[in-house]
């Protein structure tokens, strides 16, 4: 006779009563602590009191003793007797941060559980799969995630300028920051999609895509929704040849991957939704280059520009901030009207109004492009003044004023 497997507790009653017992005696020890530990995360509601209470007395700069805490607990109307008080702190050790880890872990796993049988439940109940995997999705992604902080999180301005440079750093020096979102726009036939290829290919290989100066390598991923294979690769090929000479041994070809639907995807509709978060999730990309934008969320019958772009926007910003990537998209301009042309967005008017960057690509009297912009930049930035063709890479920037040193882009 085989017995059955012991189910796991999916906490630890140690491990909580060592947290509890350390708050109660060494409140002063909690820094840092205090700030992963909530008390949702104990699983004994007689502990998980007992830690809201220290938090909360210790916020308020109140002293923490048997009296205070008990009296605090029971205001909130949950009896605890002092005795309970007296067992822990008798007990107690300085506060471990092997402790908090571990409450941490079985909390993570009862929330995973939860999120379970929540999307069992809503199956059950007939709800929309789709819908119900992209919840589950985000849910657990945040899983773990959320501060217990307690105190103020307010900041300075000086603090701010500080953190932020930390919260988005860099992903290609001078043109865009880990979280941003920038639009290139452009008539047909000028060059625009092969300067998006060029900008996550040599970025992914540690090379600046139009300084052509060393920097840091980047995970790329490029999703085309209008060319054939083929048409990809009649660009791609030289750039991939220019990479591999630049890198040379420091080449790794799994830093950028290409993922191609040339019939194009309705980033609205859960499949295609699904699709792209499958290859995030599998190429962690820094950067992600995608477009044309027409052919990412196409208007169904009888439906607005505003409407379609609605959809659109809304999928692209929680994917942006919930994989941290920076996103530049490709976009058509409108057809010229009375011999004369605008390098706007075509479309909806969300699309002028949402990047921190709108890029607009003119010809050039010199030859080459002239960089302008379709709206005024959000954030500084240091993207050059005009691109030129050049041999080695189809493109170069050029800086009127001075091409900037890597200190300058800050």
């Amino acid at each position: 006779m085989t017995s059955r497997k012991q189910q796991p507790l999916h906490f630890d009653p140690d491990a909580e009563r060592a947290m509890a017992g350390a708050a109660l005696l060494f409140p002063d020890r909690l820094e840092g602590l205090a700030d992963d530990l909530a008390a949702a995360d104990f699983f004994d509601l007689v502990l998980r009191r007992i830690w809201q209470a220290v938090i909360e007395l210790t916020a308020e700069g109140k002293t923490v003793d048997r009296v205070t805490v008990v009296n605090r607990v029971n205001a909130a109307g949950a009896p605890l007797e002092p005795d309970t008080v007296v067992e822990l702190m008798a007990d107690a050790l300085p506060p471990r941060r092997e402790h908090v880890d571990v409450i941490l872990r079985h909390s993570a796993s009862r929330r995973v559980r939860q999120i379970g049988t929540e999307a069992v439940h809503a199956i059950s109940e007939g709800g929309d799969p789709y819908d119900v995997a992209t919840r589950t999705a985000t849910d657990l992604d945040l899983v773990g995630s959320m501060s217990a902080s307690s105190r103020p999180q307010a900041m300075t301005l000086e603090e701010l300028i500080e953190r932020s440079a930390v919260a988005a750093p860099w992903v290609i020096p001078g043109l865009v920051r880990r979280d941003w979102r920038a639009i290139v726009v452009a008539g047909e036939g000028l060059g625009k999609s092969t300067l998006l290829r060029q900008l996550a290919i040599a970025s992914a290989q540690g090379v600046h895509p139009l300084t052509h100066q060393p920097m840091q390598p980047i995970r790329a991923l490029i999703v085309d929704a209008e060319n054939p294979l083929a048409a990809i690769a009649e660009t791609g090929s030289p750039l991939d040849a220019q990479a591999r000479r630049s890198a040379s041994a420091a080449f790794d070809s799994e830093r950028c991957r290409v993922w191609s639907e040339p019939g194009g995807l309705d980033l609205r509709r859960p499949r295609d939704r699904a699709s792209l978060v499958r290859e995030i999730r599998n190429q962690q990309p820094e950067l992600v280059v995608a477009g044309p934008v027409y052919k990412l969320g196409p208007r169904h019958e009888g439906e607005s520009y505003e409407d379609a772009a609605e959809g659109v926007l809304r999928v692209l910003d929680e994917l942006r901030t919930r994989f941290k990537f920076a996103l530049i998209l490709e976009h058509h301009a409108p057809k010229p009207q009375a011999g004369k042309r605008d390098i706007l967005p075509f479309g909806s008017q969300r699309w002028l109004a949402w990047p921190e960057l709108g890029i607009g690509l003119h010809e050039s009297d010199q030859g080459g492009l002239r960089i302008g912009r379709f709206r005024g930049d959000r954030l500084r930035n240091h993207w050059p003044d005009r691109l030129e063709r050049s041999g080695a890479w189809p493109w170069t920037g050029v800086w009127e004023h001075g091409m900037p040193s890597i200190v300058d882009y800050g």
